[in-house]
């Protein structure tokens, strides 16, 4: 049977859907001025519930403030039909943030940010298009079967070996970067992850500022675990989870043998503030071997530079493998740097983590 994230043989198929006229007019003109899309609108839940029973898409983008119900509750009816990707357009404020963290648990793979100026509408414009072209690539991908040929010996490999475990025992701190498709990725694995874990996670998920605060208290609401948004030069501490602030770098500076945590306002690296380059380079200059990084699901090769130094410098470095990815830039580019040991899946790098 065909893949439904697959178009026809030239283009993809969106159903944009919004109260706002404007809104789906944006929308509708931004795609369909690529040549790559073909744009079905619906003003209302209901509609694009009818449009969905009817047709198959690509990949829906929805509105969280509709009538008769909101973005969230259409996600879950949309998931109960298909299994179309879902792109939540979302506001930028802290109320807004709580709702796409919701939206994420409910199944779209990722939000974008509305547009309040000149400047954030080419903003919005560039996201929109690089997100869903991304997203329909995979989907195609998975469609054909073709999965990228990668080099050797870094799948496969036996999970549970006690030499690899024994290795994650010593490090001092684990970095993640994770991007597209990461905070549901990230909720289930800090959920299942022991309640008594020792090894200090540091963690970089690409998201604007207002979103880091509200990421980090639904984490540590739902895992019941100590998860918090950075602050700079705090010590690292065994049992805890540090959330890159949106906005600014995180790296680790080692001072009188113990570890602390930077907030740097530097320029942004491979378009993106907070950068897993600048974490796992810090990493990798404070720790060496004694640490893990972990590049995880993700648009573009962010974090790919930074962990080849880990690598280099002895630490075990993982990436994520391309089944589980809702985008597997970041990983690849990882991995075709040579930079990576291991190739896991969120299931399997908890699991090892849970054999410290």
């Amino acid at each position: 049977m065909k893949n439904d994230c697959i178009g026809d043989e030239f283009m993809y198929k969106v159903l944009v859907v919004d109260d706002s006229a404007f809104m789906r007019q944006l929308i509708k003109s931004i795609l369909e001025s690529t040549g790559k899309f073909v744009v079905t609108v619906a003003q209302t839940p209901l509609i694009a519930l009818d449009r969905v029973r009817k047709f198959k898409f690509d990949v829906i983008t929805i509105d969280y403030e509709m009538p008769y119900m909101n973005g969230v509750e259409l996600i879950k009816k949309i998931k109960e039909i298909t299994d179309t990707k879902i792109l939540m357009i979302s506001a930028y404020t802290r109320p807004g943030a709580y709702t796409t963290f919701e939206a994420l648990s409910a199944g779209a793979f990722d939000y974008i940010l509305k547009p309040s100026s000149e400047e954030e509408l080419e903003e919005f414009k560039y996201e929109l298009i690089k997100k869903l072209t991304a997203v329909c690539e995979e989907c195609k991908k998975e469609d054909t079967s073709k999965v990228h040929e990668l080099p050797a010996a870094v799948e496969g490999k036996i999970l549970l070996e006690e030499s690899i475990v024994e290795r994650v025992r010593l490090a001092r701190v684990i970095g993640i970067g994770i991007s597209t498709g990461g905070p549901p990725v990230l909720e289930r694995m800090f959920k299942s992850l022991k309640k008594d874990f020792p090894i200090p996670i540091l963690v970089v998920q690409h998201m604007p500022p207002n979103f880091t605060k509200p990421f980090a208290d639904r984490l540590a609401t739902i895992t019941s675990k100590c998860i918090k948004e950075v602050s700079d030069k705090e010590e690292i501490k065994g049992g805890c989870i540090y959330i890159a602030k949106g906005g600014y770098h995180l790296a680790v500076e080692e001072m009188n043998g113990k570890l602390f945590t930077r907030v740097l306002d530097l320029e942004k690296i491979k378009s993106h503030k907070p950068s897993a380059d600048i974490l796992f380079s810090s990493i990798a200059e404070a720790c060496g071997r004694a640490s893990v990084g972990i590049v995880m699901t993700g648009m573009g090769s962010d974090g790919s530079d930074g962990i080849l130094e880990m690598r280099k410098k002895g630490a075990l470095t993982i990436a994520q493998d391309e089944k589980s990815c809702v985008v597997f830039g970041m990983p690849k580019a990882a991995i075709e740097k040579g930079a990576i040991e291991l190739v896991l899946n969120p299931d399997q790098i908890v699991e090892l983590l849970n054999r410290v």
